[in-house]
Order: structure tokens, then C-alpha cells, then sequence
């Protein structure tokens, strides 16, 4: 079994492996995990624990190794369905396929299986397929 299904297979069903990177000269293993809803420190801390004190890990890494766990950033762009429905209600910047310049500035309103609308400029909802989107981040707002 290789090292993403060991790991997939003690998240449950509502966290996402985003990414698990080795880096074997350290005996690290970062791993990026994601939810539809707000995934905690105390969270990934017991994540990592799990994952640490697993007999597949240990099999594995049998001097030992390190496990670190977090989410994606703030600034990461959108990847999955699940991310966009995190993050209904806020401001998206969409940078779509083709386009060089223009990028789309709006509220994220809905997340369909095929795309998302979107309102800008002031009350206009817009649908945007995710095959036409290149790029989507959450706008931070201070």
C-alpha cells in the first residue's frame, strides 16, 4: 500500500488529502489536508498523532519520522468542489482560461456540479463553468 492511501485511509471521509510530500534525507513527510468545513490546529495535531503512531507508518519508517499536517493557505487557489463551497459568501478573484488581463472580482453565490455563479459588479450574477476557470483565490479582506 503505498504512502497516500495509508494516510487517506485514516482521515474519514469528510478530509482530503491535497498533498503529501516525503522528504526522505529528513524523514519528514508534509501532508496538506482540506475540508469543506474549518479544519482546526488541535485538529492536524491529532491528525499527525494518528498518522505517527500508526503500525502501517511505523512498518514503514522504521527508524522513524516526523509528520507534519496543515491546510492550505489562505492565498491558495481553489481546486476541488468542496473548497469552492467552503467559501460560499466570499470574495473570489477568477482569472479564466484565455483570458490575459481580466480578471473577474466577485461574490462567490452558488457551487454547482458543473461550475459557480458568482455576483460582480454590483447585483449581476454571472455563471462561470470550472473548466473555464484557470484560477480561483479568496480575496482577504482586513
Amino acid at each position: 500500500m503505498k504512502l497516500e492511501d495509508i494516510i487517506d485511509s485514516m482521515l474519514g471521509k469528510d478530509i482530503f488529502i491535497v498533498s503529501v510530500k516525503e522528504v526522505l534525507r529528513q524523514n519528514l513527510v508534509r501532508i496538506v489536508v482540506d475540508a469543506e468545513r474549518h479544519i482546526s490546529l488541535d485538529k492536524t495535531a491529532e491528525i499527525a498523532k494518528k498518522i505517527r503512531e500508526s503500525k502501517e507508518i511505523r512498518e514503514l519508517f522504521p527508524d522513524g519520522v516526523r509528520i507534519e499536517v496543515s491546510t492550505p493557505g489562505v492565498t491558495a487557489p481553489l481546486e476541488y468542489m468542496y473548497q469552492y463551497k467552503k467559501n460560499i459568501g466570499r470574495k473570489l478573484n477568477i482569472l479564466l482560461q484565455g483570458e490575459l488581463k481580466n480578471n473577474i472580482r466577485g461574490i462567490l453565490k452558488e457551487v454547482k456540479s458543473e461550475g459557480i455563479h458568482v455576483i460582480s459588479n454590483g447585483k449581476r450574477i454571472q455563471f462561470y463553468p470550472f473548466d473555464e476557470i484557470r484560477k480561483a483565490t479568496v480575496q482577504v479582506s482586513f
